[in-house]
């Protein structure tokens, strides 16, 4: 395994006792599908009936027996596990590498495989002399059989992991580009390519001119223009949410460069007082809306 996922930090979200009520579900499940399937190692086939009987009536059978002793099992197996991700939970989880985890998950297999000890020594397998023959056997069986939970356990850790970061970086990438689109104007052509960035500072108007518009900005303390293939309304549309405004047919505004609204009897102007830039003019249709915009 990747050394350098193994030094990574397990994001504490993951650790959380709604997840690891799931995981511990899910290995439950698997563990009892495969054994009841598989039945690997000939697994209880030398169980006591006649013990296993005298736990329940409903017992009747040595596949009774079988069952009792799975679900018995299984049930333990799943409370210690589980109790062993509510400690998980409640102390080391803010700062779990994967190794941690590892190393954690390695040591809950030795208890739950120790309590499953006990209890079938205790209940099914009576006969056993020496209990560390018992524990070394229910050890290996237990390894193969918890060997798929345990690993589709780590492999759902891992994507819920990937998951975060990726939308992390998702929300990374949105928060920068709202960071750009507030510093920055970006103009767009008819076929939907950037074709100009400008500092919302340092953009002036925008001028309708056909099928063109003409962008009007500042660079180096110079009045520059730049022609760009794309229709006045579309490119309203596309920065009707920033204050970029039109004011007129044939012309849209930098709201923040507005230095004098001025009215006279030709109609209302507006000034930037900026060398080389002619005052342009507010049609009645807009009026009202540059109006409002000026009194926020």
């Amino acid at each position: 395994m990747n050394k350098q996922l193994l030094d990574q930090l397990i994001p504490k979200s993951i650790f959380t006792y709604s997840r690891q009520a799931v995981i511990v579900i899910i290995m439950a499940i698997i563990a009892v599908v495969f054994i009841t399937i598989f039945r690997p190692f000939n697994i209880y086939e030398s169980l006591d009936f006649l013990i296993t009987q005298n736990l329940s009536h409903i017992i009747d059978s040595t596949e009774d027996a079988f069952f009792l002793a799975l679900a018995s099992v299984v049930f333990l197996g799943a409370i210690m596990v589980f109790s062993s991700r509510i400690i998980l939970v409640r102390t080391v989880r803010t700062k779990l590498t994967y190794r941690g985890f590892l190393i954690w998950c390695g040591v809950e297999f030795v208890i739950v495989a120790l309590g499953i000890t006990i209890w079938s020594s205790a209940l099914f397998h009576p006969d056993y002399t020496s209990f560390f023959k018992l524990f070394a056997k229910v050890l290996g069986r237990t390894t193969c059989i918890l060997f798929i939970p345990y690993f589709f356990c780590w492999l759902y850790i891992i994507i819920l992991d990937k998951a975060q970061q990726l939308k992390s970086l998702r929300e990374s990438i949105a928060n920068e580009q709202s960071a750009l689109q507030k510093a920055y104007i970006l103009i767009y052509d008819d076929h939907n390519e950037m074709r100009l960035s400008v500092k919302r500072e340092d953009l002036i108007m925008i001028e309708s001119a056909d099928n063109y518009v003409c962008v009007w900005y500042i660079n180096n303390g110079q009045v520059k223009k730049s022609m760009i293939r794309n229709t006045m309304k579309r490119v309203a549309e596309l920065l009707s949410e920033c204050s970029i405004q039109r004011c007129h047919r044939s012309y849209m505004i930098n709201m923040d460069r507005i230095k004098v609204l001025r009215r006279d009897k030709d109609g209302v102007f507006i000034e930037f007082g900026i060398e080389g830039v002619f005052d342009v003019p507010i049609s009645k249709t807009y009026i009202n809306n540059i109006t409002e915009w000026l009194m926020k």
